[in-house]
């Protein structure tokens, strides 16, 4: 459980610090500071008393990384985000672009009874209405087999699953160009040495770069089949 001790910005810390955590790997200070929009000295005041709290291995000039507790709490919070957003498009109808924003807020006032209600009401959603996995109340997070777009090779097809980044600029982009959960696409070209491409959507076909081609998951029948990864609270993998 979330204590009642536990500030909106020591949560909003150990979900981006989730987030950022690679095979149970180190964090840069100055990236997490990036991220959170913190001053460094302000960042290295927090993470100290996230350490103290036994949230997080935090040790200077090499970085910090959750423990088993502090993750717990951070998939907790991503449940709850989740959550929210998918009471925000499927209740209040929404649009995609502009809930993650809403959600960052309504996260951290969430009760585990409101939690257990919105979980009921919304039927137990699974997915996000960005297509990433919602973390179970026992706080499993399901991914489902798929791989980023910027993996595939032209001729194969697949099916959009997720948006990685919630970014709404870059979601607002892609939903005007037909990128979204479940769209089929066909790759068309693929520039080389990690370039853009070009992918028909329909009838109609459009570039992405790289980088943006990286930050969506897709699925296809030409990769073989993988079982659903799963993580439990102190997995020290993930994607």
């Amino acid at each position: 459980m979330i204590g009642k001790d536990l500030g909106e910005k020591i949560e909003e810390c150990l979900e981006v610090l989730f987030r950022l955590e690679k095979n149970n790997e180190r964090v840069k200070t100055t990236e997490l500071a990036e991220k959170l929009g913190f001053p460094l000295s302000s960042m290295t005041v927090l993470l100290q008393r996230l350490s103290n709290m036994g949230l997080v291995d935090y040790e200077p000039y090499k970085g910090v990384r959750l423990t088993d507790k502090g993750r717990k709490v951070a998939i907790k919070i991503i449940r709850r985000h989740r959550l929210s957003e998918r009471f925000l498009t499927d209740i209040l109808g929404l649009d995609w672009c502009e809930v993650h924003e809403h959600a960052c807020k309504l996260e951290h006032a969430i009760t585990d009874k409101i939690e257990e209600k919105l979980d009921e009401k919304l039927g137990g959603p699974t997915v996000c209405p960005h297509g990433n996995p919602i973390p179970t109340p026992s706080g499993e997070i399901i991914f489902e087999k798929d791989i980023p777009l910027s993996e595939l090779q032209p001729a194969e097809e697949a099916i959009i699953t997720r948006i990685i980044d919630e970014n709404p600029a870059l979601l607002r982009r892609l939903i005007a160009i037909g990128i979204l959960p479940g769209v089929k696409i066909t790759v068309k070209e693929k520039s080389p040495l990690g370039g853009a491409l070009v992918l028909k959507i329909g009838d109609y076909e459009v570039a992405l770069g790289h980088d943006v081609a990286s930050k969506i998951c897709v699925k296809t029948s030409i990769a073989p089949h993988r079982h659903r990864r799963r993580m439990r609270h102190g997995a020290k993998s993930r994607k």
